[in-house]
């Protein structure tokens, strides 16, 4: 059966679920901090409760699914995300010897950063 929580149960079954998952988030897999603690995720169309996650996560999942929706009617968000994960997945390794036209590597920001700085020590003299 299901049941409805009340507001003061929130908190007793956030701490299950984070015991649960080992004080793990259950969609990155790090453990919760003070800075990026433990939130109750549950589905916005169901209001089942789905488990425990970094108040960060949670937030990028809700953006993400929003966007799949938005961007791609027809495709339901979970297809969108398991496509965009097998993508990426896929493409961990260059299969195109191409560099984006505005990509910097790591190299060229610092020399943008060092010219700049050396811009504006030239500028305050």
């Amino acid at each position: 059966m299901t049941k409805r929580l009340k507001v003061v149960e929130q908190k007793q079954v956030l701490d299950k679920l984070v015991v649960l998952q080992k004080n793990k988030c259950a969609v990155c897999g790090k453990k919760f901090t003070a800075r990026d603690y433990a939130v109750l995720d549950h589905d916005h169309e169901t209001g089942f409760i789905r488990g425990a996650l970094h108040n960060s996560c949670n937030g990028a999942e809700g953006r993400v699914k929003t966007k799949a929706k938005l961007g791609h009617k027809g495709v339901s968000y979970v297809d969108y995300l398991i496509g965009l994960g097998k993508y990426l997945e896929e493409h961990k390794t260059p299969k195109y010897q191409l560099l984006h036209s505005t990509h910097l590597t790591a190299d060229e920001k610092r020399l943008k950063r060092n010219a700049k700085a050396r811009a504006r020590r030239k500028a305050n003299r």
